[in-house]
């Protein structure tokens, strides 16, 4: 399994009133890492891949500043769609990798109509090298 490596700090934005990463920020880590990812692979990402379903498991909290690592990941192809794995950590000062979050995220593929269709072959191909 190919891990692809995004890093950006913790924004302030992305913290509640304690200088601790709100919940949800963590969606948006996703995303950056799953955009990152496609952008490694060649692969478009656009409204044609809605997604499904998501999930997360909190760890630790990251603060405001820190140096964060998202590694996105493919965990599975299904003929519609696809679930893309995420782990957050935090770059300690040593180098060293400390996980904060666990997740995931399904996405579907769609046609015009918004309908779910077939998996286009290009991304079958590309996930399959690094499933």
């Amino acid at each position: 399994m190919k891990v692809f490596t995004t890093r950006m700090r913790a924004r302030y934005a992305d913290t509640d009133a304690s200088g601790i990463v709100y919940y949800a920020s963590y969606f948006l880590y996703f995303e950056t890492g799953r955009v990152e990812m496609f952008r490694q692979l060649g692969l478009p990402y656009d409204y044609h891949l809605p997604i499904a379903e998501t999930g997360c498991r909190y760890r630790a909290p990251a603060r405001f500043d820190d140096m964060l690592e998202v590694h996105s990941f493919v965990e599975g192809l299904r003929s519609k769609g696809f679930r893309i794995g995420h782990r957050v950590h935090r770059v300690r000062d040593d180098g060293e990798l400390e996980l904060l979050v666990e997740g995931h995220t399904a996405m579907v593929t769609v046609g015009e109509d918004r309908k779910p269709v077939p998996l286009p072959e290009a991304y079958r191909v590309a996930f399959a090298q690094v499933e």
